[in-house]
This record gives C-alpha cells, structure tokens and sequence, in this order.
C-alpha cells in the first residue's frame, strides 16, 4: 500500500531516507525538525509519521523503526535483533549490553546457527531493561576488553567468549556447537587478550579454561602460568561425565572430553 508524504514532512523523511538507520529515537526527530525549521513538537510529528506507515512500533518507548519507501509499505523488518539496535540507541546512558555466546559466535560468522532465543550479556549490577528480558534470553558477565561492533551492535570478542565459557559453563545451550568453533575461538584470542578476560577472576575461571583449551591451545597454561589447584567444577553439581585428573576438573557437562575437539569430525 503507498504512502503519503505531507509536504511539510518531506524533507524530514527524505534525511530519515538519506540517513537508513533501522531505528530513530523521539530525540532524533526532534533535532531533525528543528534543524529544519519545523515549529511542530518532535512527539506530533512521530505521530503523524506513525500513522502514516513511516515509523513502525518496537518495544522500547520512545523508538520507532524507520521503514524505508523501497518496502512499498508499513512493514516491519523481520531482523530478531532490532529490539537491541533500538535500546541501545534510546538509552540515554550507555547501556553496556553486548551479543554473547551463541549469538555472539553466529554474528562473528564462527557458527552455523544462532540460538532461537538470541543471547545478550549485561555486567552483574546493571538494571535488566524490561524490554531487554521480554525480547532475549539475559545473562551475566562482565567483561574486561570492550567489544566489537558488528554492524551497529557491540559483540563480546573471542576472548570474551572464551573466559566467559569458563566463568559459566552452565550459561551454554548447545555445548555441541560451542566445541565446533573452540579452535576458532582461540585462533582469534591473543594470549594478552585472555589474560586481560583472566585478570581478577577466581582461579576456578583459569583451571576451567586451561581445561576446556586443552585440546586446541595446549601451551595457553604455561604461556599464561595457570597451574591445578583443588577441585574445580565444570558446570553444576551433579553427576559427573568425567573426571579430569590433570587440571582436577570434574566435569558434568561437555559432551566429550576437550583433547578430542580437533580429532572430531
């Protein structure tokens, strides 16, 4: 169905056009109107753009998707991760929000597949947005590296990654998938990295990782001096899949023990 364009919203929707952010904030088209001379409230003209197919709703208030005049009308993008590309450009502090895991190895290319349920870390103490909750699947790990940007959104690195498998064992869905991309995943971390990721964390984090590395980075332990300690979980309490007697690591959720990664099909 086409849409109209009042003339004097014109040139707001051409730079809107020019501009293809997939989100626009209520401040974005306040600033936009005034630069152009417009006497009408930044919220009146979000409402007569929404009402005429050109800004489409998201879950964060105060946020619209732009959709653009190729889509020939009121249709929203299909993209699961928009709901983060528009919290983050509402927020009015940065909200240091990051893809992670799953979602975070599928966005960087190093998996197949993204969890259904898109995966996003906040660092512990950070309030959880509502929206954030409703729309992904929360957990949390404070990073020690910033992130990447892929596209507009900030991606934990693969040292993040890395760490944060060992901070939590038990946040991975699919542990199948994240043993696929283990070499990758260590190929793409520098040791400085990952001793940046390491530094303040409990021994347990660097026996888990020496642990899990074992079979693609076997010299990371003595590049990095992490040594056995006592017994050291991986994953929750329950029954055990393995006992490692090198690290003292009981293991009761990898589904094969790590020094098999690269023999694996």
């Amino acid at each position: 169905m086409a849409r109209s364009i009042p003339p004097s919203l014109a040139a707001l929707v051409e730079h809107l056009e020019l501009e293809r952010k997939p989100t626009v904030t209520l401040e974005e088209i306040s600033r936009i109107a005034e630069e152009q001379g417009l006497k009408t409230p930044g919220r009146i003209i979000a409402h007569r753009l929404v009402r005429l197919g050109w800004l489409l709703p998201t879950p964060v208030r105060g946020t619209w998707e732009f959709a653009p005049a190729e889509r020939a009308g009121a249709i929203p993008d299909a993209d699961p991760l928009l709901p983060l590309k528009a919290l983050l450009s509402s927020s009015r502090e940065d909200l240091p929000a990051a893809l992670a895991l799953g979602s975070a190895l599928w966005i960087q290319d190093l998996a197949d597949r993204s969890p259904d349920r898109r995966e996003v870390a906040l660092p512990y103490g950070i309030p959880v947005p509502p929206a954030l909750r409703r729309e992904y699947r929360v957990l949390r790990h404070t990073a020690h590296l910033d992130p990447v940007h892929v596209g507009d959104l900030p991606v934990h690195r693969p040292a993040t990654i890395l760490v944060h498998l060992a901070t939590r064992p038990a946040d991975v869905r699919s542990w199948l998938g994240v043993l696929d991309c283990l070499a990758a995943l260590t190929q793409l971390s520098s040791y400085d990295e990952i001793a940046t990721e390491l530094g303040g964390r409990p021994k347990s984090v660097h026996v888990r990782l020496a642990y899990l590395t074992s079979g693609v980075e076997p010299e990371l332990s003595s590049r990095l001096g992490i040594e056995p300690a006592g017994k050291v979980w991986f994953g929750p309490r329950r029954k055990l899949r393995r006992h490692d007697s090198i690290w003292n690591v009981a293991d009761t959720v990898l589904p094969y023990h790590p020094s098999e990664v690269r023999r694996r099909p």
